[in-house]
């Protein structure tokens, strides 16, 4: 696939692509797939705009075509799970688990043999991972995302955003063909096949309301434990609303707003209408709602609230924290050695685990949750060394 020739400002040309929205068309889509050996895929949802996310748009480029499936108005998606499921065709994807879930969520799509360039371009070092910018750091295509934010649910769509569609695989192909060189030169390949291993079978878990997300509201703990239950009761009622309009919580009352609303309780429904940030379509449904929401939060005990100490936590050792400490030094050490960032060298839960729990061999650093086999590889010498550094040179005081 050559690069598409720029409009001379810089811009690149927009791909050429069909938009495929009828089952005929569908149909010659995947007759055209049958033979090819690998497929550029990349999807746009619209979880900016709905409560209950789905997926709007299926962009797949092989070599020589782009297409762009309209799951709306398309009903048997689902027969494309023979060509995801197929180890015989690599699927090459940009930040695959986001995109893997939706695609499995939806369509109990399952995920055998991919590429994922964003990965792959952390192993390598690069220090901006956005799809745009990769493709202009290595291809010199320029990719504009200002699309990014659109609401994809929203027919029918404008050339525009069907071109943007269209860029994000069209040249993926030859962007993984491009880091894949770089992996194989600086011998980081088999790292980054076991990252796409995991990142195929990975599954994440359905997102379900949490009724204790309110503690993580910014500004939350300045709150008298009385406020926090007003604080509680609005979270939650905002949920409901935002079920019932199916829109991002957000959108019916942003994080912001809830504070005001219990630092400065309105005083009647109509005062709804002028808070900032409060719309007039959910002041005109839900202010009476929110009123009572309000209220009836003052009768709460706000004495559950309070949050229970940690019983099963304890400080790690005077042992642990020397190791801990040098394991992280080395780590930054290493990170620059190799020109990494120190999370993908080891990420920080695992350096804790390391510390608290160390094991006496590679079998047993090999087993730890989380640890992949490249790192045990690469530095599960010089990590048990450091390991074994501190049980034979630190000593305990009585009672640690």
């Amino acid at each position: 696939m050559d690069c598409l020739p720029t409009n001379g400002e810089g811009f690149t040309a927009p791909p050429p692509y069909t938009l495929i929205s009828t089952i005929e068309a569908f149909q010659g889509v995947l007759e055209h797939l049958g033979p090819v050996r690998r497929l550029a895929i990349d999807i746009e949802a619209d979880s900016l705009y709905h409560y209950y996310e789905k997926v709007c748009l299926i962009q797949i480029s092989s070599d020589c075509s782009t297409y762009i499936l309209d799951p709306l108005a398309l009903k048997n998606i689902g027969e494309l799970a023979p060509f995801i499921s197929n180890p015989e065709v690599e699927k090459v994807l940009h930040a695959a688990s986001y995109d893997v879930h939706c695609l499995r969520r939806d369509y109990g799509f399952t995920f055998v043999n991919i590429f994922d360039t964003h990965s792959a371009a952390q192993l390598l070092g690069y220090e901006y991972l956005g799809l745009s910018a990769m493709m202009e750091t290595i291809l010199g295509i320029y990719h504009s995302k200002r699309r990014q934010r659109d609401d994809w649910s929203h027919r029918p769509l404008a050339s525009e955003q069907l071109e943007y569609a269209a860029m994000d695989t069209h040249h993926l192909l030859r962007l993984r063909d491009a880091l894949e060189t770089e992996l194989r030169n600086k011998g980081r390949l088999s790292w980054a096949q076991e990252e796409f291993e995991n990142a195929a079978a990975m599954e994440r878990p359905e997102k379900e309301f949490d009724a204790g997300g309110f503690r993580r509201i910014k500004g939350n703990r300045e709150l008298s434990l009385q406020e926090q239950a007003m604080l509680r009761a609005l979270y939650m009622s905002r949920d409901k609303i935002a079920r019932k309009l199916d829109v991002p919580p957000f959108k019916v009352l942003n994080n912001s707003v809830l504070l005001d609303l219990v630092k400065k309780p309105p005083q009647s429904a109509r005062e709804m209408f002028d808070r900032p940030g409060i719309s007039y379509r959910v002041a005109r449904n839900f202010a009476d709602e929110i009123l009572r929401t309000l209220e009836e939060s003052r009768q709460f005990d706000p004495s559950v609230l309070e949050t229970p100490p940690r019983s099963n936590w304890k400080a790690p050792s005077r042992i642990a924290r020397l190791r801990i400490e040098s394991l992280k030094n080395w780590r930054q050490a290493k990170a620059k050695d190799l020109n990494l960032h120190v999370g993908v060298v080891f990420p920080a839960n695992l350096l804790e685990n390391l510390a608290v729990f160390p094991p006496a061999n590679l079998q047993e650093l090999s087993e730890i949750p989380g640890m992949r086999r490249w790192r045990v590889r690469e530095f599960g010498e010089e990590v048990l060394q450091l390991i074994n550094n501190h049980n034979s040179q630190a000593v305990e005081p009585p009672g640690n």
